[in-house]
Parts: C-alpha cells; sequence; structure tokens
C-alpha cells in the first residue's frame, strides 16, 4: 500500500485498515489529528520505557522493533512492513515501549496520537475484531517461523526467513523484492552478518534469490517454499 508522498490521501490508508470499521464523525476526527511522517533516513521513533506518543500505519518502508544488547548495540526483532500499524500491545495496554521503535531509510508513516486512538476505541468497540485479525496474523506467522524452523539446516532457515518476509510486506505469489539489507537480516535470523552473507550466496546459486544493495529479489516464490520445506 504505497502512495505518492506529495499526494498522499489520509483518509484512503485509514479507511483501508481497521478504522475503516469508524464511524464516519470518528474517521473525520482521525484524519483531523493524523500527522503524515516521511524520513530519509533510519530513525528512532519511539524510545523503550518512554510514554508512547504515536501509533503509525506504514505506508511505504518499514517500521523495525530493536532489541537492545547494550548502550550501542542493538538488533533488528521484528519488521512491519506497509500496511501495517506498531506498536499495536503497548496502545491497546497503556504502557510504554518494551523496546525502541526505528523506521528504515525512505519511509513514510501516518502516525495518529494514541490518546485519541485509545478514546476512539472506547467509544468504537466494533473496530477491536480488526485489529485482533492483524495481530493475530502477526502471531501466526512469528509462531510458524519460530517452530518451522529449529530444526531447518540454515540455509532452509534463510529461505524461511525471507518468505515470512515477503508475506508481512504483502509481496506477490510469484516473484518480488525486498527492501532488506543483509545486516537486517542477520539481525533476524539470529547469525553473524559474515554467516547471513554466505548463505544468501547459495540461495542465489541456486537461482532462487537475486541480491543487490539492499535488496533481495524472489525470483520465484513456488521453487523458494518448496526449498524451504526440504522439498528440492
Amino acid at each position: 500500500m504505497v502512495y505518492p508522498d506529495k499526494k498522499l490521501d489520509v483518509r484512503a490508508c485509514l479507511a483501508a485498515t481497521c478504522f475503516g470499521e469508524a464511524s464516519k464523525e470518528s474517521l473525520d476526527d482521525l484524519c483531523r489529528v493524523a500527522k503524515v511522517e516521511r524520513f530519509r533516513e533510519s530513525t528512532l521513533l519511539e524510545l523503550a520505557g518512554q510514554p508512547l506518543e504515536y501509533l503509525r500505519l506504514v505506508v511505504s518502508g518499514s517500521i523495525e522493533i530493536r532489541a537492545r544488547q547494550s548502550a550501542d548495540v542493538d538488533i533488528v526483532a521484528w519488521d512491519i512492513g506497509a500496511g501495517g500499524w506498531a506498536p499495536w500491545l503497548a496502545t491497546l495496554m497503556q504502557v510504554t515501549p518494551d523496546n525502541d521503535i526505528h523506521c528504515t531509510p525512505s519511509s513514510c508513516f501516518v502516525a495518529l496520537p494514541v490518546k485519541t486512538v485509545r478514546q476512539l476505541l472506547a467509544n468504537e468497540p466494533q473496530i477491536y475484531p480488526q485489529i485482533l485479525k492483524e495481530m493475530g496474523e502477526r502471531m501466526r506467522l512469528l509462531i510458524g517461523w519460530t517452530s518451522q524452523s529449529i530444526l531447518a539446516k540454515p540455509d532452509r532457515r534463510m529461505a524461511k526467513l525471507i518468505l515470512l518476509l515477503a508475506e508481512l510486506h504483502k509481496l506477490g505469489d510469484s516473484q518480488g523484492s525486498l527492501q532488506i539489507t543483509q545486516k537486517r537480516l542477520a539481525d533476524l535470523a539470529r547469525c553473524s552478518r559474515q554467516t547471513a552473507n554466505a548463505l544468501l550466496g547459495m540461495l542465489e546459486a541456486r537461482g532462487l534469490v537475486g541480491l543487490t544493495y539492499g535488496k533481495v529479489e524472489i525470483k520465484n516464490f513456488d521453487d523458494l517454499v518448496e526449498f524451504a520445506n526440504g522439498e528440492r
């Protein structure tokens, strides 16, 4: 769900998500307080342990949930692509985020003040089923990735991760490209950058993916699925 930067239809963006279930008046209120954000560089959006300011819809680019290992080191724990909202848990539970929230370069968001969102949900609970559907889909993918990849060989584990990200970013079922660096893939795969580079090279040698700077191209989804499942 990518819109031209200079002509972003905020109402259409919101209506295409769970907030399409809101009343016309409430949707009008959201449009009045919504803020369009565009970032050229990777940027810290919300700090762990600090009051949450905005719930964000990813229009383009992605949001990274980062786990901090030390003052100078963090890793990407989760990735949310176009069409997804973040962070739902902190918004709904009215708590501070557990992790830092960053955006990737060249990202665009529709940001809603969390106070407005919480008040809307209190007044219009019919929106909750769509929220739970989105959160449940993420949980399904995360559990599937965790359970299926535990015993998988490293190259097949990397293939499964690429397929997971493709689904999160709503790529098609034939070909598609992920805008992602090898560093981010290494973080998500819980391996070193050197290992990730070697595994991606193995997939490329099999003709399953193509590699360019900051991008992984899936050559054929069916072939990649078969390889990830150990069928080829």
